[in-house]
């Protein structure tokens, strides 16, 4: 057996979920090599988490004394729901345009370069991209992208066929093109995670009251994903995620093997235990009720609510809106947000001010842990989408479940997290009209017995470490 094994990871690129699931698969992935004696190169194909992608991967290789290696490689893996500046709602009626214009020319070129980066890495609207002719500032654009990724991160130049046939295990999160690549190529792939794009865009159609004569047309571009997707040597479905029922009927006539975790995912290493005792969390939040009393000049006990956003108009509206309030000396909630990039924590009042001590707290952190201890460090979570609520469920916290409409993915979400008792559910048009007043309403329940409290209770309940035992399985299976 070589003593170096390269595993691809390829997440999709609508939002930086994926990458950040996949993540904790690759740290659990090291620490089962550590344990073996051999070394891991990680490649992720992915351009949703370009800013702070390599920056994140270099993370994951701090605790090992090993010689792994991890490379950011920016991909456009060319599948993203266009959604609703103003309410966040997936445009259904947009999807079949996306497929035929977008998707479907490049689907055979993947992995492809994303040309659609602005040049100081924040990510451009793809439906503003699909426009016969390009302008001169877009090839501008792609040239210092190019330049970019051959100083010093993953090139796709160097992915040439002799190097695919050296892979040793491929791992999809919605990126079915990375299962053809590995039929041709003669190396395992495996789906992990929430989406089967084939089944999911058409029922973002469908909940959007997309006309089922326009449904149809999308279905030629619903079948070449569907055929990708069954490439996969097997699929492992992320707990309370992942649409059981929906995605174990899609696979049951193809050879694809229907697995699911039964846990939680975690970092990728042992989490504490017990949780109430993690002296991690517990000095972060002494230092976030430092830093409020610093700046509101009160020392007055407040609760702390967390909002997890995701990067979209609608959660930036919100965040502003916050922002937007003077300081609140005599405000019994105090709202904070992460930025796991740079990384900071933000009290979001008075023009949003940085939280020193806190923030000195989580800089030395790898950044699923920082935000898992930040989830625990507060008194309630706000998320819009279940990676967010389980990350206050994982650490016994209550949260709140915020829906956005037309979202196949996202309703299905929302309702097996409620059903299992993890979250309650507020509608996103609450939080937009009156963002603090929504969030103090919440934060007024607690210690009350209320249905928020609840949510801790089933918390209980929930295993997590997931990722430690599927990196497991999947070295022994098909590395090893």
């Amino acid at each position: 057996m070589s003593n170096c094994k390269t595993v691809v990871f390829a997440p999709h690129d609508d939002g930086a979920g994926a990458f950040a699931v996949l993540c904790r698969l690759a740290c659990a992935m090291i620490r089962t090599a550590d344990q073996r004696n051999y070394k891991l190169h990680l490649y992720f194909l992915n351009s949703s988490a370009a800013k702070g992608g390599q920056r994140r991967l270099d993370s994951l290789l701090k605790k090992t004394k090993k010689e792994h290696k991890a490379f950011f490689v920016p991909t456009d893996n060319l599948i993203w729901l266009p959604k609703d500046d103003n309410m966040g709602a997936v445009i259904g009626e947009q999807i079949p345009d996306i497929l035929r214009k977008w998707v479907r020319p490049l689907w055979r070129c993947w992995p492809c370069e994303p040309n659609w980066i602005h040049p100081n890495l924040a990510i451009m609207r793809r439906e503003d991209w699909i426009r016969p002719q390009l302008d001169n500032s877009t090839e501008t654009s792609r040239e210092k992208w190019k330049e970019k990724i051959s100083t010093g991160w993953g090139n796709l130049r160097e992915l040439t066929p002799e190097w695919w046939q050296r892979v040793s295990l491929g791992i999809s999160m919605g990126v079915p093109q990375l299962h053809r690549v590995a039929r041709t190529a003669n190396f395992p792939s495996v789906e992990v995670g929430d989406w089967f794009f084939s089944v999911g865009l058409r029922g973002c159609m469908q909940e959007s009251f997309v006309p089922p004569e326009i449904i149809a047309t999308a279905e030629p571009d619903l079948r070449m994903i569907e055929e990708d997707e069954f490439k996969a040597r097997e699929v492992w479905l992320t707990l309370h995620q992942a649409p059981r029922e929906a995605y174990k009927a899609h696979v049951a006539n193809s050879p694809v093997k229907f697995r699911e975790m039964k846990s939680a995912l975690w970092t990728g290493d042992d989490p504490p235990d017990p949780i109430m005792e993690w002296s991690i969390a517990n000095e972060l939040r002494n230092a976030i009720k430092e830093d409020i009393g610093n700046i509101r000049g009160s020392k007055e006990d407040v609760r702390i609510a967390y909002i997890v956003t995701g990067k979209t108009p609608v959660w930036s509206g919100i965040v502003e809106k916050l922002k937007s309030r003077g300081k609140q000396p005599g405000g019994k909630v105090a709202i904070i947000e992460m930025n796991r990039n740079i990384p900071v924590i933000t009290l979001l009042e008075d023009h949003g001010r940085k939280l020193e001590i806190a923030t000195s707290r989580i800089m030395n952190l790898a950044e699923e842990e920082m935000h898992l201890a930040t989830c625990r460090a507060s008194d309630l979570g706000i998320a819009r989408s279940a990676g967010g609520v389980l990350g206050f469920a994982e650490t016994r916290r209550p949260s709140v479940f915020v829906d956005e409409p037309g979202h196949w993915l996202g309703r299905i979400q929302r309702e097996q997290c409620h059903q299992a008792g993890l979250c309650v559910v507020v509608p996103v048009n609450e939080f937009q009209n009156d963002p603090a007043y929504a969030i103090q309403i919440q934060a007024e329940k607690l210690g009350k017995n209320s249905d928020l409290d609840q949510t801790v209770e089933a918390a209980k309940n929930l295993h997590v470490g997931a990722e430690r035992d599927l990196a497991k399985y999947l070295c022994e299976t098909y590395i090893e």
